[in-house]
């Protein structure tokens, strides 16, 4: 879905922005993109965590594994990446509280709460609708060729049958 490494990476760059601006002395209004950025990239990290428990460990998705990463070397890359979040979060916080009071920090939660709201019911609802979609179409291309494949034989069978009838014995 999202590659943790990636996100991450938008994280960092926008903590950096935000951590930069306040130490110069800015008010954390100043830096509400780069908070948006930090905040949307985080809620995407913990949908990815939320995945990656999800995935069923299934013989096919073990020989042909997403993105060329197993699930085990996708959940080491997001629990290194959640690790970082939160060390960022704990750094952030403090920012926030020391620079703006903890009424701040407070609200900065509600906005970041408000984020993944938005996300949960606008980008990960489309997702996960695709997601089932894709797996709808799968199902059925496997249910039409077996009987396809069903058909066939039967027809075979008749085939092979009307070719080569029975000899009478009379």
């Amino acid at each position: 879905m999202f590659d943790p490494v990636t996100l991450i990476g938008v994280a960092t760059t926008a903590f950096k922005g935000i951590k930069a601006a306040v130490e110069a002395g800015r008010e954390i209004e100043d830096v509400v993109t780069q908070l948006s950025q930090w905040a949307g990239a985080i809620s995407d990290l913990d949908k990815t965590e939320e995945l990656t428990k999800k995935k069923k460990k299934s013989l096919f998705k073990s020989l042909i594994p997403a993105n060329g990463k197993s699930i085990e070397q996708q959940a080491m890359e997001v629990f290194t990446a959640k690790r970082k979040a939160n060390q960022m979060r704990d750094e952030l916080r403090q920012l926030i509280s020391y620079s703006s009071g903890i009424n701040a920090w407070h609200d900065f939660l509600r906005i970041e709460n408000e984020i993944k709201k938005e996300r949960q019911e606008q980008v990960y609802a489309e997702i996960e609708r695709r997601q089932k979609l894709k797996e709808l179409m799968i199902t059925t291309m496997v249910v039409v060729l077996a009987v396809a494949t069903a058909i066939g034989i039967v027809w075979l069978g008749i085939e092979i049958k009307n070719a080569h009838p029975a000899p009478s014995y009379r």
